[in-house]
């Protein structure tokens, strides 16, 4: 089952926030919940037991908990939890891809916690203002946004996290991809073999790090197409294609259409 299918078939059972008191102990007994639970800590550090398994669990870290586990809660009493959570039901199957059935849970990293913690206050708010359908949708959103963070996992020869080297390559890329370096510049930076970081690129991104780069050259290619009077040689020279050719059979390739039709349509639709 696809990650899209999965979503267009999750159903909300119960949803909120909790600031857990001093003294709080969490146990859900031995047959666990009917259903997932997603946690997302906002404030406090502490850990998930589950099994012989124990997670350290501090603020921004987003937990999914699966149906029929036994977990224990617990934290520092000094800095207590407070957690948001969104129970809900999914499709037998629907998680397999991420669940390989040697992890009791899955767990990843929240960077941009303000706007994560945004939905999800977005979806108790609609949810307790019995606007169910909306509240799934937001639910949804944030469902997408979880699967695409990478997993919280620190192993960097230089402190950093394979999730924070990633991210700094694509934001490179993003940033001015018509220079972006190639992939053995990344592994000299990181200290990763080229063939091992290209792996994990792909694992992590879903595509090729040449694919990716190619991807972001063309959408920069579509905004100077749809934003500026600039020919098509001189986008091409822009963004640092061999020639127009080349531009053009990349730009096609992607979108399936030229660059000149591409520009012409969009003028249309602007009209």
């Amino acid at each position: 089952m696809s990650t899209l299918d999965f979503l267009d078939r999750i159903k909300i059972n119960s949803c909120g926030i909790t600031e857990c008191g001093r003294s709080w102990h969490w146990d859900t007994g031995k047959s666990g919940f009917h259903d997932f639970d997603l946690w997302l800590v906002v404030q406090g550090k502490g850990r998930i037991i589950a099994g012989e398994k124990s997670f350290e669990v501090t603020r921004g870290a987003c937990l999914l908990l699966l149906p029929k586990t036994h977990y224990v809660g617990e934290h520092d009493a000094e800095h207590p939890f407070t957690i948001m959570n969104v129970h809900f039901s999914a499709p037998d199957g629907a998680l397999s891809t991420y669940c390989d059935g040697t992890s009791p849970l899955i767990y990843r990293a929240v960077n941009d916690l303000t706007y994560f913690c945004g939905l999800l206050r977005r979806v108790v708010r609609l949810y307790n203002a019995a606007q169910k359908a909306l509240a799934a949708t937001v639910f949804r959103a944030a469902l997408a946004e979880y699967f695409s963070l990478f997993p919280a996992i620190r192993d960097g020869e230089n402190g950093e996290s394979k999730a924070e080297i990633i991210q700094k390559m694509c934001d490179r890329v993003n940033t001015a991809p018509e220079s972006a370096p190639p992939l053995s510049d990344f592994s000299a930076q990181f200290s990763y073999s080229a063939d091992y970081l290209g792996k994990l690129f792909s694992r992590d991104v879903g595509i090729s790090y040449s694919d990716y780069v190619a991807n972001a050259r063309v959408n920069k290619a579509k905004f100077l197409l749809c934003s500026s009077a600039l020919s098509l040689e001189e986008i091409s020279e822009e963004l640092r294609y061999y020639d127009v050719c080349h531009f053009s059979r990349q730009f096609k390739r992607i979108t399936g259409t030229s660059p000149g039709k591409y520009r012409k349509e969009s003028i249309q639709k602007n009209k």
